[in-house]
């Protein structure tokens, strides 16, 4: 019997010493993870969650949440909606987001929101489209007044003073849309004699962009060109003249550095295309919320840069992408 107790004893103890660390294990095991969620969280409310030109913004963004130890949750409608882009905002808030970047479609449906993230000493910064008479605390984005204006020189080196041109817009109710579509007016207006004819917006689809070019080259066969001031519609307007046997005859200016829209360019459809930088601004933005959780005060406007590409200057721009790439 003592010997019964004296094995029963012993082995009470492996089975004690081999459930401790067990236990140890599992709670080692799961600690990570635990770390893991104190990093910082950035949300990002993109225009459209979809759209090919946010997948860069969402990139540049990644590359400097890497960089800077925090996460980034990318979100955005899954249809251009002011409704939806500020409940998302909401949600982001009541989450406790360490920091929130957001694109703004109408900055008077924005301001209160904004305001009251940032009394509530959550860093926002505007991206793409800013909201300048709300308190958020920078913008990162294209000076987009200009941008339509280095539009409007475009088109008037590609068909002259004279002529009849419209207008494709990636929202009619979208600030930045409205601002380019302002500069390039404004520089047409002030530099040549072109008539605008027409003004049509596709929401940013690239569908809606396609019918618009259509139904504009339908109604307004002496078009000589269309500026297209959304990343998809410069893309739907090369559909459409392709589609109508006007390829080459009238002018696309568009925006941005799609795929399709240089290859449209190499192919002789698109002219010329406004290309911004998002990958920038979305690295650029999540800097700057970093740096103000960190103490740093940084606030204010920090305006990128638009370049013209055209098929003269095509090869050498699609070596610097490749070149940018390889660096990421």
């Amino acid at each position: 019997m003592k010997r019964f107790l004296k094995y029963a004893v012993y082995y009470s103890v492996i089975l004690l010493f081999i459930i401790f660390n067990l236990v140890l294990f599992d709670s080692l095991r799961y600690k990570k993870p635990d770390q893991e969620e104190l990093k910082p969280k950035m949300v990002i409310v993109s225009h459209v969650y979809g759209n090919p030109y946010w997948t860069q913004v969402r990139l540049g963004a990644e590359k400097a949440a890497m960089e800077r130890g925090v996460v980034i949750d990318f979100q955005g409608p899954d249809d251009a909606s002011v409704e939806e882009s500020i409940r998302l905002i909401k949600m982001a808030y009541a989450a406790k987001a360490s920091g929130i970047i957001t694109y703004v479609q109408d900055e008077s449906y924005y301001k209160d929101i904004i305001n009251k993230i940032i009394e509530d000493r959550i860093p926002l910064v505007t991206i793409d489209s800013d909201a300048e008479n709300s308190k958020r605390l920078a913008y990162v984005g294209t000076d987009n007044v200009e941008a339509g204006r280095v539009g409007g020189r475009e088109m008037i080196r590609q068909i002259g003073t004279e002529g009849k041109v419209a207008i494709i817009m990636g929202g009619k109710d979208v600030k930045n849309q409205i601002e380019r579509v302002e500069g390039f007016k404004g520089y047409l207006k002030s530099n040549s004699n072109i008539d605008i004819l027409a003004i049509e917006t596709s929401d940013s689809y690239l569908l809606e962009a396609e019918l618009a070019a259509k139904k504009i080259l339908s109604q307004h066969p002496d078009i000589k060109g269309l500026f297209c001031t959304s990343a998809l519609d410069g893309i739907g307007a090369s559909r459409a003249v392709k589609d109508l046997g006007v390829a080459g005859k009238v002018k696309i200016v568009c925006f941005d550095d799609l795929p399709e829209t240089l290859d449209s360019i190499e192919d002789g459809v698109i002219t010329s295309t406004v290309v911004q930088q998002p990958y920038v601004m979305g690295y650029k933005a999540v800097n700057i919320i970093v740096d103000n959780i960190e103490g740093k005060k940084t606030k204010g406007l920090f305006i990128t840069d638009v370049q013209v590409v055209d098929k003269e200057n095509l090869d050498e721009f699609r070596e610097k992408q490749k070149k940018y790439s390889a660096q990421d």
